[in-house]
């Protein structure tokens, strides 16, 4: 009995050693990746502030940014009819900035962070083709208050190399725009009229550069 009692206590104390060795090694580890992490972070932020002017703008830039839509998000503000209204547009290619403050829609009256949120996202998965075609990329709430609300839309007008895409629909050619979304045109032209090689072309569908090239095509299918 008492050789039982003292392997129990023995395989306790070894547990216990075990147990403390391993705590003290995972708190080392911790307080050495938190300082690591605090030493890169305060690296990244003195290299943004010792970059250019410009960097340093687009930092405080973000950071009211993201004060302005937090603090409206935990508020549950909504835009009051006489709130202002701005709009910033950035063309990516020609790295340009438009600022522009406009009417305050009336669907905007009352809406809160959240459902402005909501319709921008919406916006850019319905988008209209002429947006499509000008290569808007992102749709955004920029800063958010009661009396005064700003969205950006940024367009990189390289992203659109085509405007439309040939294929078939039942028996003929259908035109859409390259979203693949919206009908250009439905053309009377029967697809078995056509050679087989360029049945082939069209039963897989395949994107056109623009208006010249399309209607070449097309009057060469009616030719």
């Amino acid at each position: 009995m008492k050789k039982i009692l003292y392997s129990s206590l023995l395989f306790a104390g070894i547990s216990a050693v075990f147990g403390l060795c391993y705590y003290l090694s995972f708190k080392n580890a911790l307080l050495h990746y938190n300082r690591e992490a605090v030493e890169q972070n305060t690296q990244v932020l003195q290299e943004l502030l010792q970059s250019s002017g410009e960097s340093e703008r687009l930092l405080q830039q973000l950071l009211q940014h993201n004060e302005d839509v937090i603090s409206a998000s935990s508020t549950g503000e909504s835009l009051r009819e006489t709130a202002s209204y701005f709009l910033e547009t950035v063309y990516l290619q020609s790295q340009t900035e438009e600022r522009e403050q406009l009417a305050l829609p009336g669907f905007m009256v009352g809406i809160d962070l959240k459902g402005l949120t909501a319709y921008v996202k919406g916006y850019m998965e319905t988008m209209p083709v002429n947006e499509y075609l000008a290569g808007l990329i992102s749709y955004e709430v920029v800063s958010f208050a009661q009396d005064k609300v700003v969205l950006r839309k940024t367009y990189d007008e390289n992203k659109v190399e085509n405007q439309f895409y040939i294929c078939r629909r039942g028996d003929f050619i259908v035109v859409y725009y390259s979203d693949l979304k919206n009908v250009y045109e439905y053309t009377d032209i029967r697809v078995d009229s056509l050679i087989e090689e360029i049945q082939n072309s069209v039963n897989q569908g395949f994107y056109v550069k623009d208006v010249q090239e399309l209607y070449s095509i097309l009057e060469g299918y009616t030719s």
